[in-house]
């Protein structure tokens, strides 16, 4: 434990140490949701939770996603693998520090949903449950961001992190209410779409467990993506 909570300080001290990346990761979200959010014609607390689960996916994808790929090799990393810490603490320290920054990220929403209404009429149990299924969405999304992390080529991790980041947005419905027709199922079975219809339903203080065991089932799924990857990482580089 005492190495886990090490590994993760100097995660927070590294990103805190990068306002370049903070900032605009931060900032953008809230502007989108300010100019099209707020007039999307949505439930405003969906609308609300929806852009501040697209605030934490930014973090997954450009945090884990590009900021590993791109960084694996740099000599910071080569001298964290010399510390006394294994590949699973090292790995969870990475996702927990992840977490406590898209939970940063997505809190400046709190302060906006107060100002301009977004909690009215919401109980505070399913404003419970519906931060509760933020933070669980926050969790799958960090592992997905790891997978991607220890697999994508460092040059290549931009764009494909992009061409991944918007479509997903899309899928779940993060920028605020789709039809979809016909194609319903792709937004159902995708991970952020399961991740919506959580906070959907955790506004009506309920839960949805078949978007509950499509999270879970994509949470086991990225874990084990990750680790193989970094395993691979760390015979085909570090040895």
């Amino acid at each position: 434990m005492r190495y886990l909570l090490a590994y993760v300080r100097l995660q927070l001290l590294e990103l805190l140490r990068l306002p370049s990346f903070l900032i605009p990761m931060a900032t953008f979200p809230v502007l989108l949701y300010l100019t099209v959010g707020l007039r999307s014609g949505g439930p405003p607390g969906q609308t609300l939770f929806n852009y501040a689960a697209f605030a934490m996916l930014g973090a997954a994808m450009f945090q884990f996603g590009v900021g590993i790929a791109a960084t694996r090799n740099d000599p910071w990393n080569l001298y964290l693998l010399s510390l006394p810490a294994s590949p699973r603490q090292r790995i969870f320290a990475q996702l927990l520090a992840g977490v406590v920054f898209a939970v940063l990220f997505a809190s400046p929403f709190a302060v906006i949903g107060m100002l301009f209404g977004g909690f009215q009429g919401i109980p505070p149990t399913a404003l419970g449950l519906a931060s509760a299924a933020l933070v669980t969405g926050a969790l799958v999304h960090g592992c997905l961001g790891l997978a991607l992390g220890y697999w994508l080529p460092s040059r290549g991790a931009l764009p494909i992190a992009n061409l991944i980041y918007f479509p997903l947005s899309f899928l779940g419905a993060l920028f605020g209410p789709v039809d979809f027709g016909p194609w319903q199922p792709l937004h159902t079975w995708s991970p952020t779409g399961a991740w919506s219809d959580l906070i959907a339903a955790a506004l009506h203080g309920s839960v949805a467990i078949p978007a509950l065991l499509i999270l879970a089932g994509y949470l086991l799924l990225c874990s084990a993506i990750a680790v193989l990857g970094y395993r691979r990482v760390q015979q085909t580089v570090y040895r």
